[in-house]
């Protein structure tokens, strides 16, 4: 017992008394911790102990604590899979595909195709992916192909919704963070890097997915969305 202690000495800290329970529950949910004001004394929590925090989740959990970036861009997370998520004991499930294919759209318009430097009013987002006939024509016939509906059927309304809806999950896993003062805007956070990285080649190619609809299913495996905890 004395040994266990001494490794995980952090928890006598009085930082862990005041932080880590919110930590703990964080990453467990599927979030992306990061150096920004609204989680900077969490990520600096994990820096001071990031070893033994990253003993404590191995040891205990069967999971790894991952720290990507460098200074600026650096953020954490836990690597949750479908063997590791029983014994976390996570709320976090399976990123959908849908929500993933936004992603996808909103890093190709961002970072290739750069129509937004900063901050994104949602709005402006949505009427691009309307209006823009290079996305509205793939966006258009992929969602309706994973639906399996025609074009033609999917209206305005579903693309706001499914837009949204997106977003709501980006800010869960702390990929977005929305203006206090506007909830209409937000910006994008260092941690979107891991969707970057993982689907690097179909954000330049995003219009081969229409080709390759099952390929979000095939590697979604590593990225949980936190779950709504008003759901049953």
């Amino acid at each position: 017992m004395e040994d266990a202690n001494k490794k995980y000495s952090f928890l006598e800290t009085e930082e862990a008394e005041n932080l880590f329970a919110d930590l703990d529950i964080a990453l467990k949910m599927g979030q992306h911790v990061q150096n920004f004001p609204h989680q900077t004394e969490l990520f600096n929590f994990i820096e001071k102990f990031e070893d033994e925090l990253r003993a404590y989740y191995r040891n205990l959990f069967k999971v790894n604590l991952a720290g990507k970036g460098s200074d600026y861009t650096r953020y954490f997370y836990l690597e949750i899979d479908d063997e590791s998520r029983g014994i976390v004991k996570t709320r976090a499930k399976k990123l959908s595909p849908e929500h993933t294919l936004l992603g996808i759209l909103l890093l190709k318009i961002h970072r290739i195709d750069k129509f937004f430097v900063n901050d994104i009013f949602v709005p402006d987002l949505i009427q691009l992916i309307k209006t823009n006939e290079e996305y509205k024509n793939y966006i258009y016939n992929l969602f309706a192909k994973r639906r399996e509906k025609e074009a033609t059927e999917i209206d305005e309304n579903t693309i706001d919704d499914w837009v949204r809806n997106s977003l709501k999950e980006f800010e869960r896993l702390g990929w977005i963070n929305y203006d206090i003062r506007n909830r209409e805007v937000f910006e994008i956070m260092p941690s979107i890097e891991r969707l970057f990285t993982m689907y690097s080649y179909e954000i330049h190619n995003i219009d081969r997915l229409i080709d390759e609809t099952n390929v979000m299913e095939e590697r979604t495996g590593g990225l949980y969305a936190v779950e709504d905890e008003t759901q049953d």
